[in-house]
């Protein structure tokens, strides 16, 4: 059974980074599942939580050598035994077989894909072809080993010892509910990035933990040092284990802090009443007319920018796969219009950051970068970043004012010409680019002007707006070109 071992560990690692790497974090609400086992039983995930169960959930592949040792360690047949209907009657234990494309065969330990039988000596249940709860779940390898507690919020317990693994069962965390008042609070839901005197809101996700409905009790978000932020009254009604997201209201940072929100009512329990975060303080100022300049390496589809407010609503941006061609310089010229703070959005799909080069700036009225915000060029790990910026100017034109000699574009608007004319330029080498109204680049051009001048053919362009951006020793200039 052993000969396919280097086969079966080359699956294994190939999975995994084909994979990706996103999974539900502890904590999170665990999606309810029924699921058929091997000898026909149904077996549906929130009514073993309603009964007060305890569940952990063995996500396997039976090509997964890590899996293979980890199930024939005994450990789960220990922990059923002691905890599962036949001892203490606190826990169930469900292995689900999450690759679609293995056999029943297989799992019976009959074929190349498998390590062995899999049900041998194995008491608690045994599913095959789980992998729409694998994907539920945003598993990202195997084995991935959950504990789901009786309230419904589940943690990554992994390949632990049996003691382990009971006591975090038997812990208060995962208990069932027996006190009649118990406020928890799951995570913070709020923003986590702010700008000098902003206000900014803040959230936590609330669950009754209680035997009784909870009718109301007071949140109180205060600095890591003792500084009162705000005071929030809740109201509402939630059954056992319901949740809501609560937002408490709006708070101001003078400086990037930590903080708390904690139940300040009266309650049963205190081991649940509190969460943390850190609010990051933006420092970089910006006008509303900002830049992206992207140069992709060889899978640009991995990687996508945007922009987002303080609520987290994307504002600007691209998606995945819009950046099609390796090794090509992309740009977007971006106007939000508006003041405010915000957040530049990084990220890489396969989170190995990639060998590529981003820049993220602002312009002033005249067309000249004033602020380049955040610089990226590198090939480290990483699967998203991110900066802060504040808008404390509305900029709504491009290129207007450019000084003593400013750039001018003839003839504008075009109607049949195939050339335009620019002038206002130093006679030095010069980088042109032509870009669509919403920043894509159609052409570029880099070559000296004759007396502060060049005649650029353009071709047949489609009527509408398009962006002339020139390069040169003062900076970078913009104006816009109109095709009637």
């Amino acid at each position: 059974m052993k000969l396919n071992s280097l086969l079966l560990t080359f699956a294994f690692v190939l999975a995994t980074v084909q994979i990706g790497f996103a999974q539900l974090p502890d904590g999170s609400i665990a999606p309810d599942f029924t699921i058929t086992d091997i000898e026909g039983e149904e077996h549906n995930l929130y009514s073993y939580l309603d009964s007060g169960y305890s569940v952990i959930i063995d996500f396997s592949a039976t090509w997964c050598g890590p899996c293979w040792n980890y199930h024939t360690s005994g450990i789960f047949e220990e922990l059923y035994e002691a905890l599962g209907p036949n001892g203490t009657n606190e826990l169930r234990i469900l292995f689900i077989e999450s690759d679609d494309s293995t056999t029943d065969d297989e799992l019976h330990g009959i074929g190349a894909g498998t390590w062995g039988d899999w049900t041998e000596g194995v008491d608690y249940p045994i599913a095959d072809n789980g992998g729409n709860i694998f994907n539920a779940y945003e598993c990202s390898f195997y084995p991935t080993i959950m504990t789901v507690c009786p309230n419904r919020l589940l943690k990554q317990t992994g390949q632990a010892t049996f003691d382990s693994h009971a006591a975090y069962v038997q812990s208060i965390e995962c208990a069932p509910a027996t006190l009649p008042l118990d406020v928890g609070l799951v995570d913070y839901v709020g923003s986590v990035r702010s700008c000098p005197d902003t206000p900014t809101a803040l959230g936590v996700t609330l669950i009754n933990n209680g035997t009784e409905p909870l009718t109301s009790c007071t949140l109180e978000a205060s600095t890591l040092f003792g500084t009162e932020l705000l005071t929030y009254e809740w109201s509402g009604y939630l059954e056992t284990y319901e949740i809501e997201e609560v937002t408490l209201g709006e708070a101001i940072f003078p400086t990037t802090s930590m903080f708390s929100i904690e139940v300040t009512s009266e309650d049963g329990y205190e081991g649940n009443n509190s969460v943390s975060a850190t609010m990051n303080l933006s420092q970089e100022a910006a006008t509303s007319l900002l830049r992206v300049q992207f140069t992709t390496d060889n899978t640009p589809g991995d990687n996508r920018w945007s922009i987002t407010d303080l609520s987290g609503e994307e504002v600007a941006g691209v998606a995945f796969g819009d950046m099609i061609e390796g090794n090509t310089d992309y740009n977007w010229w971006v106007n939000l219009e508006e003041l405010g703070c915000f957040t530049f959005n990084l990220f890489d799909l396969t989170g190995n950051g990639g060998d590529l080069s981003c820049s993220f700036s602002t312009y002033n009225e005249g067309g000249f970068q004033t602020n380049n915000i955040f610089t990226l060029n590198n090939n480290g790990n990483w699967s998203r970043l991110d900066k802060g910026f504040s808008v404390n100017e509305v900029n709504m034109s491009i290129g207007e004012n450019f000084g003593i000699e400013p750039l001018a574009i003839y003839p504008n608007p075009l109607n049949q010409e195939n050339e335009v004319q620019l002038s206002g330029l130093t006679g030095q080498e010069t980088r042109i680019e032509l870009h669509t109204s919403t920043g894509a680049l159609i052409r570029s051009w880099v070559q000296p002007s004759q007396n502060g001048t060049i005649n650029l053919p353009i071709g047949e362009l489609e009527s509408g707006l398009y962006i002339i951006s020139v390069y040169d020793v003062r900076g970078i200039q913009s104006q816009r070109l109109i095709k009637s």
